[in-house]
């Protein structure tokens, strides 16, 4: 008779489980599938809508997590509804207009340009030389017109492949970042498998809002080194050094930031690791470099400038806040948070194990080390790529931080007031209030 109880209550625990995710799922659904643009217009009041939306979709995310992960089970039908309802959240986006960011227009633009056989780091669109790739669907809309693309060149190569493709229009690019997105679920799934962690955890990226927003609906190119960047993480875990290095050369050409991994992941007196990396994001410039030289960075080096400073985090704290300003001061401020940053990725080299733990923990550390440290720009999508790892070892601090980014967009909304500083304090604040508690537990631990 006791056997049957517990056997009653199990199965009613977890149809409760199974009705409790799907009812969040729909609710949801009904929040992605909401075209923002019909009902507030295109000026930038939109984003402060969007913040409120992206608010109640993070509460049932966080809600879901947990009704998911309180008794962890392995349940195909629970595991069902979670990757079934990440589909449709990113399916409902698909047709939607671009709300939050215009950069895809830019990923398309730069695109068409290497198919018409141009180096993307000749010209800006708006050079009379591009004159004849114009068109009204693209072109108006890409942000710094007169500027030369900012992206490195393993993001080039995939816009040319996407205009190659026929992908080059807002729907081709999203089915590409789609396509990507299932990769990414496939390697976790894969990831979690090994770990020895049950499947429905994949809850943690598949449902971000996060990445949702920040992926198919905006199409930032965040979400398409992930697959290379888990490849990286896997074969690093296997000791294949050199396959882990040329992945994480190809992730490193598509955005740069994930050069923080080398560090992290470096096997001390092993240089396969480093060698593979560079060599492959060498062979990603060297085609670039033909007839503009150094002008291969494009926009880059004044992407580091006053001018670009949004969102800006710890920088902040330790000068404006404290009514400490001026470009010396900045300067500073940056070099010091940068040499933070090595101080803390050496640290977390000389900590690492070997074991496939000790390198998603590794990665997970190297990753938030940047977004926590790094004294530039902060834009919500500069996050995504911290989801996985968290996936893989659950951060109370990175989701925290993986819905308050998004707070950012108010700034935009309220344009031109300034960046408030209750803004940035309810943001950044519970992060380091986080992160040292979690510090302080490992300490102790």
């Amino acid at each position: 008779m006791p056997r049957l109880r517990r056997l009653l209550v199990h199965l009613t625990t977890r149809a409760a489980t199974r009705a409790g995710l799907a009812t969040l799922g729909a609710a949801s659904l009904a929040l992605y599938a909401l075209d923002l643009h019909a009902l507030v217009g295109t000026e930038l009041r939109v984003l402060g809508v969007y913040v409120g939306v992206f608010a109640a979709a993070f509460v049932l995310y966080l809600a879901a997590a947990w009704l998911v992960l309180r008794r962890p089970a392995e349940d195909r039908v629970l595991l069902g509804l979670i990757l079934g309802f990440g589909l449709l959240f990113r399916l409902a986006e698909l047709p939607a207009p671009v709300v939050l960011s215009s950069d895809l227009f830019r990923y398309v633009w730069d695109g068409r340009v290497q198919r018409a056989g141009v180096n993307p780091y000749r010209h800006p669109p708006s050079a009379p030389e591009l004159a004849s790739l114009r068109d009204a669907a693209i072109h108006p809309h890409i942000n710094r017109p007169d500027k030369r693309t900012v992206y490195p060149p393993g993001a080039e190569m995939v816009f040319a492949l996407a205009a190659r493709l026929g992908l080059d229009s807002v729907r081709g690019w999203r089915l590409l970042v789609l396509g990507c997105e299932v990769v990414t679920v496939a390697l976790l799934l894969g990831q979690l498998a090994r770990l020895a962690l049950p499947a429905v955890s994949i809850i943690l990226y598949a449902w971000a809002p996060l990445v949702v927003f920040e992926g198919v609906q905006s199409g930032h190119l965040d979400a398409v080194l992930l697959p290379p960047l888990l490849l990286a993480l896997r074969w690093r875990q296997d000791g294949r050094l050199v396959r882990a290095g040329a992945a994480l050369g190809a992730a490193v050409a598509l955005k740069l930031y994930p050069a923080v991994l080398l560090l992290a992941w470096w096997r001390r007196g092993d240089w396969r690791l480093p060698a593979a990396c560079l060599a492959v994001v060498a062979l990603a410039y060297t085609p670039y470099t033909v007839g503009v030289g150094a002008g291969v960075l494009g926009f880059l080096p004044e992407y580091v400038g006053r001018a670009e400073d949004f969102n800006i985090g710890l920088r902040f704290f330790v000068t404006e806040a404290l009514g400490l300003d001026g470009e010396r001061v900045r300067a500073l401020a940056m070099l010091v948070l940068l040499a933070a940053l090595l101080v803390v990725l050496l640290r977390i080299r000389r900590r690492l194990t070997e074991d496939a733990a000790g390198i998603v923990r590794a990665g997970r550390a190297a990753a938030g080390a940047y977004l926590a440290l790094v004294p530039t720009a902060m834009h919500p999508w500069y996050a995504l790529w911290i989801l996985p790892f968290v996936t893989l070892a659950p951060s109370a601090a990175w989701l925290w931080f993986s819905g308050a980014v998004s707070l950012s967009y108010l700034a935009y909304a309220w344009l031109p007031a300034p960046f408030p500083l209750w803004l940035r304090a309810v943001e950044w604040l519970p992060l380091y209030a986080l992160l040292g508690w979690g510090a302080r537990r490992g300490a102790r631990g």
